[in-house]
């Protein structure tokens, strides 16, 4: 019997370190396609911005400010995943990387370039050093050097092939590579965020997200509204006052009339999934409306579904952390403002094109949420629950 605990630790130890290998496998592979879309856009560059009318010296800054963004802010996300956990900051700078590589593609001038330049760099730095905190979590000290060298390994490979597949790219186009190097980082994103667990325990991430991503979504609207209804309607500041006005009222009507009922009535977790799917179907009316009354009533429509969603999503957040109440809410600020930062961009590159553009990105931003949140929740031991168990590990609080 005296071997019996000596077995099962032994097994445990084999299990942890098959876990390990599986996760610095996928850290590889992550890594790997983060470096292979930098090495797309590298020889494409100078002749993109050169399209642009844009000077040797104009060039060269765009590479200037891309590393400009990773000096300053790699300290910064580096701090915020001791924080929050490495996921969420390994997917969300994934995510703006994307984003950042499709607006440079599709811009139409230098200072967009150099908007959408940043905006990489900014998000990019998040990737490295989350990266290399998550292998120091994973790998013991005999380990981790060997752990590193796969990071530099991976990001030494994808840096070999990407400058020539970028080359093959641009016989299509010199926005092509910037496209598809935003694909990529889209699917690495979608790669992470299936296969790779939290290494710091942290269960706080899909509030957090929830919070970026409605405020994405909102932020967008609201910046390019007013031109959205001068070019379609003739409308101007009046007017859209006005509609504003009826909006926030009915917002405030709901919230403080109904919203209580609705919670008693279908839970929590309902009410924010109905709040996203609502909010979405207000983007979409916002591009089927043909008049003053039916835009107005798109505005309350996406309004009630914002409003109704904020306030559960922060309610669920403090019931899943038993301490750090305060932290994970300035946390959630955080990603908010985020999304306030990136959300105007997005909408400013992709109304040019086409003025339905933003809202039909952010209404499909809010539905892919909301079915997420969705099928996640089917997933969980017990499906849906009207409130959301407090979770006792220390290593939740941010």
């Amino acid at each position: 019997m005296d071997g019996v605990p000596i077995i099962r630790r032994f097994a445990a130890t084999r299990g942890a370190a098959l876990q390990n290998r599986r996760e610095l496998a996928i850290l590889f592979m992550t890594l790997f396609l983060l470096m292979l879309g930098v090495g797309i856009i590298i020889p494409n560059i100078a002749y993109h911005a050169q399209e642009h009318r844009a000077s040797a010296f104009q060039i060269s800054l765009l590479f200037t400010l891309y590393s400009l963004m990773q000096f300053l802010f790699a300290p910064f996300w580096g701090h915020l995943s001791d924080r929050v956990g490495r996921k969420p900051v390994l997917l969300l700078g994934l995510f703006g990387n994307a984003v950042g590589l499709a607006l440079f593609g599709v811009s139409s001038g230098l200072p967009e370039l150099y908007a959408a330049r940043g905006l990489s760099g900014l998000m990019s730095s998040a990737a490295l050093p989350t990266a290399m905190a998550y292998v120091a979590d994973v790998t013991d000290e005999k380990s981790r050097g060997r752990g590193m060298g796969l990071l530099g390994a991976a990001m030494g490979l994808g840096f070999i092939f990407g400058p020539a597949i970028g080359g093959a790219l641009s016989g299509f186009g010199h926005s092509v590579p910037f496209l598809a190097a935003s694909g990529l980082s889209l699917a690495t994103c979608l790669l992470a965020a299936l296969l790779l667990s939290e290494s710091l325990g942290a269960r706080a991430l899909p509030f957090y997200l929830v919070a970026f991503f409605v405020t994405f979504a909102m932020a967008a609207l609201e910046s390019i509204f007013p031109l959205f209804i001068q070019d379609r309607f003739g409308f101007g500041a009046r007017d859209m006052g006005a509609m504003f006005l009826f909006m926030g009222t009915g917002v405030v009507l709901v919230q403080g009339f109904l919203l209580g009922r609705w919670i008693g009535a279908l839970g929590e977790e309902n009410v924010m999934l109905c709040g996203l799917l609502v909010n979405a179907l207000g983007f979409l009316l916002v591009i089927a409306a043909t008049g003053r009354v039916s835009l107005t009533a798109a505005l309350l429509v996406s309004g009630m579904g914002n409003q109704v969603m904020r306030p559960t999503n922060a309610s669920l957040l403090t019931k899943r952390t038993r301490r750090g109440k305060g932290a994970a809410i300035g946390i959630m600020d955080s990603f908010d403002s985020a999304g306030r930062i990136l959300g105007p961009i997005v909408a400013g590159s992709l109304y040019g094109p086409d003025p339905r553009y933003p809202y039909l990105a952010s209404a499909a931003i809010l539905a892919t949420v909301g079915t997420a949140l969705w099928l996640r929740r089917g997933r969980r031991p017990g499906g849906a629950r009207k409130t959301a168990p407090e979770i006792s590990s220390s290593s939740e609080e941010p």
